[in-house]
Formats: C-alpha cells, sequence, structure tokens
C-alpha cells in the first residue's frame, strides 16, 4: 500500500463532499469552495449524491460548471468512479479541460498529488479512475467507454440522439448516474425538453409580511420595485403586499412530485448577490427587440425563450390542432404528396391538400429502412399518391430504388442546392429524377403554414396508443425545426435552419409538401378542377403524361 500511496497519493476518503471542497477545491479569487455558500444549494448537492437522474435548467453563471467539476473530482477521486464529462464539441471539452479542470489542479497540492496520465487532453487519471472530457458534435464521443456517471454541460447545444446514445455508457454500472445542466435555449429542446420531463421543482420564496409564496422569474417584472430616483435602490417585493422579498426565505417544490426524475430551474434572480440594477437595465433596453427579450429570458430566467428563431412552438401547435377536425387516415381519395426522410430509420408523412396552398397531415410513419421497399406500393395505391420526395441522402442506393419502384406516382430524390432545379441522374433504365431546392427557404415556407392564423398545416387527430405516439413524435420534431445563426467563409453572418438535431417528421412534411406542390402544380396544367380543397376524382396520376 505504500508504493501505490507514494505513486498516486492518498486519498480522502472520509470526507463528505462539502468538506472535500473546502479542502482541495480553490477558486478562482483564491478563495476555498464553499457549495453550501446559497440556500437553494443544498437540496441540489443532496440530489447530485443521491438521484440517479438529476437535470438543472439554470441561468448565465449561476455556479453549476464548478459544481459538477468538484463534483466530478470527488466521484473519480473518494468514491472511485469512472466518469465522463460531455461538453458539446471536442474543441469546447478540450477548452474545458486546459481553462478549468487545469486549473484547479494547480490550485491545489493534494490534487496535484493524485493526479496521473496528463498526456491527454481529454483523459485525466486521479488516484485509480478515470475523469473523461468528450466532446459530442459526433456519436464517436458516445461510444466506446464504460462509466459510472455521465455529466453533460451545455445541454440546449448537444445532439440529443448523440447524447442518447452516450446513456449506453453507463449501462453496466450500478450506479448509472445522469446529470443534465445548461442555460436554455429552445422550447421543448435540449435542456427544456427534460427539465419539462422531470418533476420540475421550483424555488418558491415566502413573503415575510404577508406570507405569499411566488416564483420569483414567472412574475418578473411585476416583482420589481426601481427606487433609484429616490436615492434607493432596485429589489424585489412581493406582488400582494410590496414588501421586499428575501431570496433565501424559500423551498424547492417540485410542480410533478410523482415524477422519478429530478429536475430544478435556476435562475439568477434566487442568487442574493445577483446584480439587479444590471439586470433591471439590460431588461429595459431589451423592450421592443425579440432577440433580446429572448436572451434576456434564457439567460436570466432560465427560462426557454426562441425569440423567432423557433417558427413552430407549443402554442402555435395548440391552434394547428384545435383547427383540424379529423382522424389518421388509411387511404385517401384526394391526391396526395409523400415525403420521406432518410436516416437509420426512414421517417414518412402524407399529405392531402387543403386550400390552395395548404395540406393535412394525412397519415406518418418511421419505418427500418431496410423495410422501405416493402412499403412503398401499398401506400401509393392506398394513398393515390401523386407524386413522392425522398432525401438522395445518406442512403442513395436505397432511395433511388423507392422512386423507380413507383408505379404511377412521380418521383424525385433531393439534394439541398441554393438554386431550385429539376433534373436527373443515371442513365437508361437507372435513370431518376432529381429536385433541388433551398432548405432555409423550403423550410420556411413549410412552417409558415403551421404558423399562419388561421394555419394551413393540420395535423390528424390519433384512434390508438400507437398513432398517438405518432403525433407526439411530430410535435416534438416541428418543435426542433429551429434556427441559428451561423457565419460563412465570408465572415457573412447568415440565420438557417440548425442541422444534425431530430427534426425528422419536420423534414419528411417539407418534402411532403414538396411533392404535393408538384401535384397541384401537374393539376393546373391538365387535372380535374380542385373544389374547397378536396380533388374530384380517384387518382389523376395516371391521367396525367408525366
Amino acid at each position: 500500500m505504500g508504493l501505490i500511496n507514494e505513486l498516486v497519493g492518498k486519498n480522502l476518503k472520509g470526507l463528505t463532499f462539502p468538506e472535500y471542497c473546502l479542502e482541495n477545491i480553490v477558486l478562482d479569487d483564491k478563495t476555498p469552495f464553499n457549495v453550501y455558500n446559497r440556500a437553494f444549494m443544498k437540496e441540489i448537492v443532496e440530489s447530485i449524491f443521491l438521484d440517479p437522474h438529476v437535470t438543472i435548467s439554470k441561468g448565465a453563471q449561476t455556479g453549476f460548471s464548478t459544481l459538477f467539476l468538484a463534483h466530478g473530482f470527488y466521484m473519480v477521486d473518494v468514491r472511485g468512479a469512472n466518469l465522463i464529462y460531455y461538453l458539446p464539441t471536442d474543441k469546447m471539452a478540450n477548452r474545458f479541460g486546459q481553462t478549468r479542470f487545469d486549473p484547479y489542479v494547480q490550485r491545489s497540492d493534494y490534487l496535484k498529488s493524485r493526479l496521473l496520465g496528463t498526456d491527454q487532453a481529454g483523459l485525466k487519471q486521479i488516484g485509480t479512475h478515470f475523469f473523461y472530457m468528450l466532446g459530442l458534435v459526433s456519436k464517436t464521443g458516445a461510444i466506446s467507454i464504460p462509466a459510472d456517471e455521465i455529466i453533460f454541460d451545455e445541454v440546449a447545444l448537444i445532439n440529443r440522439e448523440n447524447m442518447d446514445l452516450a446513456q449506453d455508457r453507463i449501462m453496466a454500472s450500478k450506479l448509472g448516474w445522469q446529470r443534465y445542466f445548461s442555460a436554455p435555449l429552445f422550447e421543448e429542446d435540449g435542456i427544456d425538453e427534460l427539465y419539462r420531463d422531470s418533476d420540475t421543482r421550483k424555488w418558491v420564496v415566502r413573503c415575510t409580511g404577508c406570507g405569499r409564496e411566488s416564483i420569483l422569474e414567472e412574475e418578473f417584472p411585476e416583482n420589481i420595485r426601481d427606487e433609484r430616483k429616490k436615492k434607493g435602490r432596485i429589489y424585489l417585493a412581493c406582488v400582494k403586499c410590496g414588501k421586499p422579498l428575501d431570496v433565501y426565505n424559500a423551498r424547492w417544490i417540485a410542480e410533478h412530485p410523482d415524477r422519478n426524475r429530478t429536475g430544478y430551474r435556476v435562475p439568477q434572480l434566487i442568487i442574493r448577490e445577483t446584480r439587479l440594477d444590471l439586470i433591471w437595465d439590460r431588461w429595459l433596453k431589451a423592450q421592443g427587440k425579440p432577440a433580446k427579450l429572448a436572451r434576456f429570458r434564457r439567460s436570466v430566467l432560465g427560462i426557454a425563450d426562441s425569440g423567432n428563431m423557433q417558427p413552430v412552438t407549443s402554442k402555435v401547435l395548440e391552434i394547428v390542432e384545435a383547427a383540424g377536425d379529423y382522424y389518421f387516415q388509411d387511404t385517401s381519395e384526394e391526391v396526395c404528396g409523400i415525403g420521406i426522410d432518410m436516416g437509420d430509420r426512414a421517417h414518412v408523412a402524407i399529405l392531402a391538400p387543403y386550400g390552395e396552398e395548404g395540406f393535412r397531415i394525412l397519415a406518418a410513419f418511421h419505418i427500418d429502412v431496410e423495410d422501405l421497399l416493402l412499403r412503398i406500393p401499398d401506400w401509393e395505391a392506398a394513398y393515390n399518391a401523386g407524386a413522392l420526395i425522398i432525401d438522395a441522402m445518406p442512403y442513395k442506393t436505397e432511395s433511388k430504388r423507392v422512386v423507380r419502384i413507383l408505379q404511377e406516382a412521380l418521383g424525385f430524390i433531393q439534394y439541398f442546392k441554393a438554386t431550385y432545379r429539376e433534373t436527373t441522374e443515371g442513365e437508361d433504365d437507372r435513370e431518376v429524377r432529381v429536385i433541388q431546392v433551398d432548405r432555409d427557404e423550403s423550410l420556411d415556407d413549410t412552417t409558415a403554414l403551421f404558423a399562419t392564423n388561421p394555419p394551413q398545416a393540420l395535423l390528424f387527430k390519433p384512434r390508438n396508443t400507437e398513432e398517438e405516439k405518432t403525433l407526439d413524435e411530430i410535435r416534438r420534431h416541428l418543435k426542433k425545426l429551429v434556427k441559428e445563426e451561423t457565419t460563412g467563409p465570408d465572415g457573412a453572418k447568415k440565420i438557417s435552419y440548425k442541422r444534425n438535431v431530430e427534426n425528422h417528421f419536420g423534414m419528411a412534411i417539407n418534402s411532403a409538401r414538396l411533392a404535393l406542390e408538384m401535384v397541384r402544380s401537374q393539376q393546373r396544367k391538365s387535372g380535374p378542377p380542385v373544389t374547397g380543397g378536396r380533388v374530384i376524382g380517384r387518382n389523376i396520376a395516371a391521367d396525367i403524361v408525366w
């Protein structure tokens, strides 16, 4: 044992986590880390050592990177766990190691004595166990490494499918802990989606004057008092009696205590040291500016707000579903458009006309790609398909087979290019039609039909549990048709729909809308009349010379 201790240092198994932090975690200002320096942290600290699944939706600069880094040190060093700390990209993971992990080690003689294997940026050995820091921009970071605990930082920016895949890393562990924290971004996406699936705990402040309880971030800005013109201060006040609120005279209350996943929302307002004057001035300057108001709500209140970057929200879908009054359909007498998004599974959307430009989603399916060819003939016949558009990538060979198997419907493989174009690919009997569309413009056209009032895109009602699951998936994928600001090679900024997110049904609906436009275009040229959005006649595809 003496030789082992000489090589890796002697750990401190007798210390609790708060004691460990006070002795060995030194903050940037050279003070010891007191995990209980804020009243609301006590229950959270207890939860991350008790509950297997913890989610924290937080405001910016609320101290959770420090907390979870210290937690990671303790788990690997004292509890003998192997831990993976995930960030959105490898670059962010490397920077985290250099600017957060390494400085904390350098400020502690004890941690320096315990650290081995420092030659790899993303792998640190503490004693006999390992602390990994990995990016999740691709599936590579999610595979191969077993762990006892996985921590996800900046969840709002992590690809959800890769994050789900990373959960396999803890399947063989008796511990199997998962921790997620981030400032929120889009509604019901990323950390907001995880928080809504939890027991949704909120910090409820009790007024010492009238006893009324309130959730500060939900009553902002009505609970702010600005008395600076009277040489006073800005403070949080009870909206009933007006008395100043003590943000630490409060407790965590779960909105859904029956759920088995623990979740907290931590706004900046519940931190006693928060500069309310800066927060209030920032709020005033953001008035009339949707993008700035959205950033304020996310970073200060810890509440997801996409501004104008999420065209299809829960509120939009509520209006859409209220406007529709029909059920999932197994067949159609109207000529329909079919769209298919290809991936590990194929997502299929079938649309019928609604009005002059809109559509009704009649049916939707998600199946294994290898089963797709078996289903296409049935769908073509049952839904009276006039046109079908399918992703060219990532399985171009399979997509071409789908197009070739069509009996009457017009079929295209689809590429996203800046300029609209219809062309062909291949020769003789291998030739297939190709459609090129601008990705952002086409998605704008699709999402606008949902967001129009009244909506011009409608959703079916489910008839059974399976169709309800499909409808839930469609809702989720539509809400993930979100935008982000990107910078091109020339340095110019552009707003584009985000890639590599779980929006498969949204993309399938977009392709189906384009297919329906093909049908309408042919009908305008030579087809039967359209009345009230309904095509008269069974299958005009057979009558049209494509």
